[in-house]
């Protein structure tokens, strides 16, 4: 009765944590109040309320408690906390605070869901032979040692290529490209049908308000389409293939958990070798032939508990070293020969299908990086030609007579523009994995993951993207509040007013004062630092002059200049961030009696 209550407060824990990161990740501490509109029975009580304001304002430490951004960010308190959880209880980790092996877990189960309805194949007259009404059962499989360390390697290997290539099959990076890339315009979509449903039926317009559903990249939608689909086939055919072969924090804690105090055993006297509980294990650890549970990639889920029926298994406190080889000496001698007979034709049935098994992953695999490569290379093309795209803001109507060279003067940035509070591109690349939290929380929508074009090295780790009407809002911080690995440093609003994350250029030959004769000033009325200032020109005309020592950086002016095919000011971004010059504040006088003139 114990291991079925532990079980129901392992599933009610692990469903909380999952939604409260897709909560996090996709903004939907405001869901009650958007809903008690359209379901007007339910209003949106005030404890709702306050537990949702308290949820956005705390809910980015679920991120920092996350194994690799936990050691990235020098947490160790938390790192050290989850190493003491795996060497006591196991891969509790996995079962409960991974939202990746968490969402594999619901994969899981819709997969055997699904294959109660499938049928199992035709009987000799052609007619479809139904399925019986029963989960579709798991089986032991060798622990697949050589892949868990091959992979381990490979990600270890590539860190120096970018930590983002380590972050691809980093369990906590992946949910949040999938989530974010995948999942958000999905919601996007959802939030704008209801918007329209309210509209319909005059129903709050505050509630709902359009938001344009678009993909951040198509970069980025296609590495969370490929980890989804991987994910999918992985979870839903073979259970926790995926965190017991791929992930490098499974094979890490899967280390770690053969020497835990607690684990899962088999009482050699009470099992009879029903193989009940491994056809439930989704790790696929149970070796009913031996009698032995693989500790190394058990998850602590306790699903085997509810099908054994002799109450063989428990849960409970090992002293020493792994105590299985103990344990499976005990059976005597009277049935050795039993066993080794048994264990013959077992080990004979395993090999033919861990050979069938290995042969379809392999090519699943070669499809999958083939797949990957073609689609990485298209994007990259795109990528280079949206860079080159000539912008087109200004009138379409005849501009009349302007210099030959006016607007041909093309840009290009050599170097990524970082988030404030990076501090660098060599610190922001080692430290991020690309899990796109930043992405998702940015109000302004600035911050977009990079293709090839600043080199392998930032391959999907998010800049600043200046777009029309875009720019880094001067008084905005949530970037680094968010980011769990130290990537971006949190910085007060006085840090932040000062951090010079890139320069303003000025390209003369562009700027339409210049080319038409007619005053603008767009750019100084929307430089929050006084960096662009407008100087005369000729007669009554003035045209911008900049002051790199003042500019932050933040592409107020490259957002709003007007000039065409290519802009007249851009901010080409600085390897290390600097400290800019604080704007000097002149004596404001008191004046009375002002006519203004209308």
């Amino acid at each position: 009765m114990i291991y079925r209550l532990l079980k129901f407060i392992r599933v009610v824990v692990a469903i909380c944590v999952l939604l409260a990161f897709v909560a996090f990740f996709l903004d939907l501490a405001d869901l009650p109040s958007k809903i008690s509109p359209i379901m007007e029975k339910i209003p949106a009580s005030a404890t709702i309320e306050r537990f949702s304001d308290w949820f956005a304002t705390h809910a980015h430490w679920l991120a920092k408690v996350q194994f690799v951004p936990s050691f990235l960010a020098s947490s160790f308190i938390v790192f050290g906390s989850l190493v003491a959880l795996t060497l006591v209880f196991g891969r509790v980790y996995c079962s409960v605070v991974c939202p990746l092996g968490i969402l594999q877990d619901v994969i899981a189960w819709f997969g055997r869901l699904v294959a109660r309805f499938i049928p199992r194949g035709k009987d000799a007259q052609g007619n479809k032979i139904k399925k019986p009404k029963t989960w579709r059962n798991y089986e032991y499989r060798k622990n697949p040692i050589v892949w868990r360390i091959a992979f381990l390697i490979i990600a270890l290997a590539t860190i120096p290529l970018g930590l983002f290539y380590f972050g691809l099959i980093e369990p906590y990076g992946a949910f949040g490209r999938i989530v974010v890339n995948l999942f958000k315009p999905v919601y996007l979509a959802i939030n704008n049908a209801a918007y329209a449903y309210c509209n319909e039926h005059e129903l709050s317009q505050y509630a709902f308000y359009h938001i344009e559903v678009r993909s951040e990249s198509c970069g980025a939608l296609l590495v969370g389409i490929i980890s989804f689909v991987a994910l999918l086939v992985f979870a839903g055919r073979w259970g926790r293939l995926y965190c017991n072969s791929v992930c490098p924090v499974g094979t890490i804690l899967g280390a770690l958990s053969r020497f835990s105090f607690f684990r899962v055993r088999i009482n050699q006297d009470r099992c009879i070798k029903c193989g009940m509980c491994s056809k439930a294990c989704k790790s696929s650890c149970i070796d009913v032939a031996n009698k032995r549970v693989d500790a190394s990639r058990c998850v602590v889920c306790f699903d085997c508990f509810s099908r054994c029926k002799k109450g063989a298994l428990s849960y409970s406190l090992c002293g020493g070293k792994s105590t299985d080889a103990e344990e499976a000496k005990t059976d005597g001698a009277t049935t050795s020969s039993a066993l080794d007979e048994t264990t013959a034709r077992e080990k004979s049935r395993l090999q033919k299908e861990i050979q069938s098994f290995d042969r379809s992953k392999r090519q699943f695999i070669t499809l999958s990086l083939l797949a990957t490569t073609s689609a990485l290379a298209s994007v990259a093309v795109g990528d280079a030609q949206e860079e080159a795209a000539p912008l087109d803001l200004a009138p379409t109507e005849d501009e009349g007579e302007k210099p030959a060279d006016y607007g041909l003067t093309p840009f290009k940035r050599e170097y990524m523009i970082s988030p404030p509070g990076s501090q660098s591109h060599k610190r922001f690349t080692e430290r991020c994995v690309g899990c796109h939290l930043c992405v998702a929380k940015c109000p302004q929508r600035i911050l977009k993951p990079s293709g090839f074009e600043f080199g392998i090295q930032n391959f999907m780790q998010p800049r600043l993207d200046f777009g029309p009407q875009r720019f880094c809002n001067f008084d905005c911080t949530v970037c680094g509040e968010v980011c769990p690995t130290g990537a971006i440093l949190p910085l007060t609003m006085e840090e932040k007013h000062l951090v010079q994350v890139g320069r303003v250029v000025f390209i003369k030959e562009n700027c339409i004062v210049y080319a038409k004769d007619t005053s603008c000033g767009a750019c100084s009325e929307h430089c929050p630092t006084q960096a662009i200032h407008m100087v005369p020109y000729k007669e009554n005309l003035t045209i911008p002059e900049t002051d790199e020592e003042l500019c932050v950086g933040c592409g107020g002016c490259e957002s709003i200049c007007p000039a065409k095919p290519f802009r007249a000011v851009y901010i080409e971004g600085n390897p290390e961030h600097k400290q800019a010059k604080p704007v000097e504040v002149g004596e404001t006088k008191e004046v009375d009696n002002v006519d203004f003139g209308f």
